[in-house]
């Protein structure tokens, strides 16, 4: 009853404004709001423009009515206005989102559909000579501690050499020339000893040099080549349900996926129904996945016709929760204005909505990628040839 209410107030105070333009916006408002005869009377009053009759009527059913209505926050009603206004906002930038992500999504599509194979044998051949590195590396490590053994082997013996040496030099009379030939070979003993150790240091720094960078860029290669694969894989899925439909169901679809996840974003709905949303939203995308679209046509109808308001400005009556809800929409708009921003500076995006003629690009890519596949299968071969020789 307050709609009414505060309607006929409106329309008062523009009769004794004397302003029937307000009068006239008002009246088919107020004329699908009819409750009872007194309401039938007013609206006929004011169609026929007889208005003393209607303002005589307005301020007796008004008057009646403040008795008998609970009195109504004006604040409640001014944050509901501002809520909606703020959601109507937040809808607006969602869409927006959606639409630019749809519009990369439909190209990282056509682009796997078009290269998505050239470049699977390149990430394979990456991944090839990462691994191929790694064996260099591990079949180093093994020389080097093959050498480091040898070395220590070598050592041994040396250090044996000189103990034999010292000893026949220490039984030999001190001036006599048997003792300084000794004594020749002691130093070129001692010689050969310190070169032994520096080898062995040379030999123990490259058995403790650090190969993760090489066993993390393997890594890297072979989850990089998994990951394009279980992209591809999806994109040629959707890529074959597009095939199925007509150019005019694509639309249809990309249009009313977008119309319902308005309805139904979690972002936008009061707090107690986001996860039933969520679950909404799940649905939605799958059906968008899949390129189903009668499924998002059901759902659409769903949400138009659900009996329960799902935005906060039409389920909250209470002052704090509404101002709460305020406070966390513009949160919401914020962060969606910052996310669109940083959109924009991407890459990506800037190719996409600045890209003229797809096919040109495409072929383009497609000889810079072959050119990179022939460079890679180069390098293969002969880390290959390396490996067996």
């Amino acid at each position: 009853m307050n709609k009414p209410i505060k309607r006929l107030e409106i329309i008062k105070y523009a009769i004794e404004l004397e302003d029937d333009g307000i009068i006239h916006s008002q009246l088919p408002l107020l004329k699908a709001e009819v409750t009872d005869p007194e309401l039938a009377f007013i609206v006929q009053a004011l169609e026929a423009k007889n208005y003393s009759d209607a303002m005589r009527v307005i301020t007796e059913w008004l008057q009646n009515q403040r008795s008998v209505v609970a009195w109504s926050d004006p604040q409640v009603s001014a944050s509901k206005l501002e809520l909606k206004a703020l959601e109507e906002q937040l809808r607006e930038l969602i869409d927006k989102r959606n639409a630019r992500i749809q519009l990369l999504d439909e190209f990282n599509d056509l682009y796997m559909t078009r290269l998505g194979p050239l470049m699977s044998q390149i990430l394979n051949l990456r991944k090839t000579l990462a691994e191929a590195a790694v064996r260099r590396q591990e079949a180093e490590a093994r020389r080097r501690e093959a050498d480091y053994q040898r070395c220590q082997k070598y050592l041994s013996q040396a250090v044996n050499v000189l103990v034999m040496l010292t000893q026949r030099w220490e039984s030999m009379p001190p001036h006599s020339i048997q003792a300084a030939e000794a004594r020749k070979h002691l130093q070129q003993q001692n010689d050969l000893i310190a070169s032994l150790l520096a080898e062995a240091l040379e030999l123990e720094s490259g058995l403790t040099r650090e190969d993760e960078p090489t066993r993390h860029a393997r890594d890297e290669a072979r989850q990089e080549y998994e990951n394009h694969q279980e992209q591809q894989h999806d994109a040629e899925k959707r890529f074959s349900f597009e095939q199925k439909m007509t150019e005019d169901e694509r639309t249809e679809l990309k249009r009313l996926w977008r119309q319902a996840s308005k309805l139904c974003h979690p972002d936008l709905v009061d707090n107690e129904l986001k996860n039933e949303a969520h679950g909404m939203m799940v649905q939605l995308n799958q059906a968008r996945e899949r390129g189903d679209l009668s499924a998002i046509r059901s759902l659409l109808t769903r949400l138009q016709q659900g009996l329960d308001p799902m935005m906060a400005s039409d389920r909250l009556n209470d002052l704090q929760r509404l101002r709460q809800r305020i406070v966390e929409v513009k949160q919401h708009i914020a962060t969606l204005i910052e996310e669109l921003a940083a959109l924009e500076k991407e890459e990506t995006w800037q190719l996409v909505s600045t890209l003229g003629d797809q096919e040109t690009y495409f072929r383009q890519q497609e000889k810079a990628l072959t050119e990179l596949r022939q460079t890679l299968e180069q390098q293969v071969s002969e880390a290959e040839y390396d490996e067996v020789a």
